[in-house]
């Protein structure tokens, strides 16, 4: 059993940033459903219908019942966040996983909503009389270009980056990290994440779904992979659960945690396409080495006359270098603040029938 957090005065009040993404809606379900705060204050952009419709839709699609969460108007890009006095006097909470998971993002503007975005979310908590701790919600890849073994401690490198969001999340992890001393800061570094790894439902369909659904729909009639690459994947469902109970533990402020599956329950393509494969009940696309596909493959493909293929060569560019990768995550902090939580993460190999079966159900995000 997770403690629920120690509070001031014996009331708990949680801030939320990014309730309306993968990882965000879960954390909220979760909250919601095992009572873990008096209340909830999410911080959602109005949008065309409003914060108040947007978060009622939100908990509806989830499944999410409970008077004891609000809306509050605004966005991690302005300062302030929107939160108003009445509130930054009550909050004792702060989950910060508001962010763009976009990999084609131009830098400035990657910067703009994440690291931007956390610096926004430090200078609001520095007014916060009440407040207990920050979890802040990064990735395992601000290890970007890194091989071999990357610990929990780790950050700086100059191995250089694939994309501007490993990029602009690597840069907000130093500003988390250069405010460490004066505010309770936690760092949740969550992998590849997919869906619940019970019933496969996803919010999001990027990153290792991109190669499903290509095969599942027959687009390529090969496909570049290294069989050795290291595919560390993790399931949406024990991410959320792990951000929440290490933020119920007072020893867990000034870590940082790789919520990770980590070496014993990582895979490799080599060991994971062959049971892709088989889930999707499709006959293996030509396997070919990256280099050979970037030099000779793809040019030959680009001058096939089809827009599909063109558009599936364009999106197959942000998303190949994790088919290529040579890292691996240690997870020996994470295991030993989770150990009694009853919070673990399973083998993907375990359940990627499972997010193989709700991708194909759904027709990757387009029903339902």
């Amino acid at each position: 059993m997770v403690p629920f957090p120690a509070t001031v005065g014996g009331v708990a009040v949680l801030l939320l940033t990014g309730s309306t993404g993968m990882v965000g809606r879960e954390i909220l379900a979760r909250a919601v459903a095992e009572q873990r705060y008096d209340e909830i204050l999410c911080v959602i952009r109005p949008g065309s219908s409003g914060a108040d419709d947007r978060l009622t839709d939100l908990m509806h699609r989830s499944g999410v019942t409970g008077r004891n969460v609000r809306a509050v108007a605004g966005d991690v890009t302005e300062p302030g966040l929107g939160v108003q006095a009445a509130d930054r006097r009550r909050i004792t909470h702060v989950i910060h996983g508001a962010a763009s998971v976009a990999f084609d993002l131009p830098p400035a503007e990657a910067r703009r909503i994440n690291v931007g975005g956390t610096r926004n979310v430090l200078d609001l908590c520095s007014g916060l009389p009440q407040l207990e701790r920050l979890d802040a919600v990064s990735t395992c890849y601000v290890a970007g270009r890194r091989q071999g073994l990357v610990y929990e401690q780790d950050l700086v490198h100059a191995c250089g980056f694939h994309n501007t969001y490993e990029l602009s999340k690597y840069e907000a992890e130093e500003v988390l990290r250069s405010r460490m001393r004066d505010l309770p800061i936690a760092v949740h570094r969550p992998s590849i994440v997919v869906g619940d790894s019970r019933t496969g439902a996803t919010g999001a369909w990027k990153v290792l779904y991109w190669p499903l659904k290509v095969i599942a729909r027959g687009r390529l009639p090969v496909i570049p992979y290294d069989p050795d690459c290291r595919l560390d994947i993790v399931p949406v469902d024990f991410v959320a659960s792990a951000i929440l109970a290490l933020a119920a533990d007072a020893g867990t402020v000034g870590g940082t945690f790789h919520l990770a599956a980590g070496p014993g329950r990582d895979t490799t393509t080599g060991e994971l396409f062959p049971q892709i494969f088989r889930a999707l009940d499709r006959r293996p696309p030509v396997r070919v080495p990256p280099a050979v596909f970037r030099r000779f493959v793809r040019p030959a493909l680009q001058a096939v006359p089809s827009s599909r293929m063109r558009r599936t060569l364009r999106a197959g560019l942000v998303y190949r270098p994790y088919l290529e990768l040579r890292v691996r995550f240690d997870t020996a902090q994470a295991d030993a603040a989770l150990a009694g939580t009853g919070v673990t993460c399973p083998r993907v190999v375990d359940y990627m029938d499972t997010i193989v079966r709700a991708a194909l159900e759904s027709d990757f995000g387009a029903r339902g």
